[in-house]
């Protein structure tokens, strides 16, 4: 288990990582930092989980 960083494009305003981290959380995914255009999580994510967080966003 590691730290991994995801990049999201079109992250702009406070308001993108109050959602981001909202459906990270929904995920049960536990992060450390949520920054505009990056987020670090604290686990691995399975292509699932990582199929699942673009689609929330989207």
């Amino acid at each position: 288990m590691g730290i991994m960083k995801i990049f999201i494009r079109n992250m702009v305003c406070i308001r993108c990582k109050m959602v981001v981290k909202s459906q990270l959380k929904k995920l049960g995914l536990h992060y450390i930092t949520v920054d505009l255009g990056e987020a670090e999580i604290f686990e691995e994510i399975s292509i699932e989980q990582l199929n699942l967080l673009d689609v929330a966003l989207r």
